[in-house]
């Protein structure tokens, strides 16, 4: 039988992303370079073959203006695979962005986070 099924969105902005950038999905390894991006889907929706992901992407660095400058770059790189159909994803929204929190782990370093909705098909599989 062949089925409808949603992409690993948190993977797939990896790989969007990883020939710019340092990325990780969760859990964040215990050992990590900076600056980076964290990769994290925190919900979303689908409607017939497209799916619409809640993501957030967290910055880690050590400074305020290098971790704004990162995830300013990871967000606009995604936007730019979404123009460009090259990956699943094929629309980038930002919600919210360059709200700093507190790393609970690190308070040494800054951090800051954006919340996105990418939309991406849903891909064929066999079952």
């Amino acid at each position: 039988m062949i089925i409808q099924k949603s992409i690993d969105i948190e993977d797939e902005i990896r790989i969007a992303l990883t020939e710019y950038q340092t990325v990780y999905c969760r859990p964040l390894p215990a050992e990590y370079a900076l600056p980076h991006i964290l990769i994290t889907m925190v919900g979303g929706s689908e409607s017939q073959t497209i799916d619409t992901f809640s993501v957030v992407l967290d910055s880690r660095a050590e400074t305020e203006a290098a971790a704004i400058e990162y995830l300013n770059r990871a967000v606009a790189i995604l936007k730019q695979v979404a123009k460009e159909q090259t990956t699943a994803i094929r629309y980038v929204t930002v919600n919210s962005s360059g709200s700093w929190g507190e790393d609970p782990v690190r308070p040494d370093l800054a951090m800051c986070s954006a919340r996105l909705e990418v939309v991406a098909h849903q891909i064929k599989a066999e079952v």
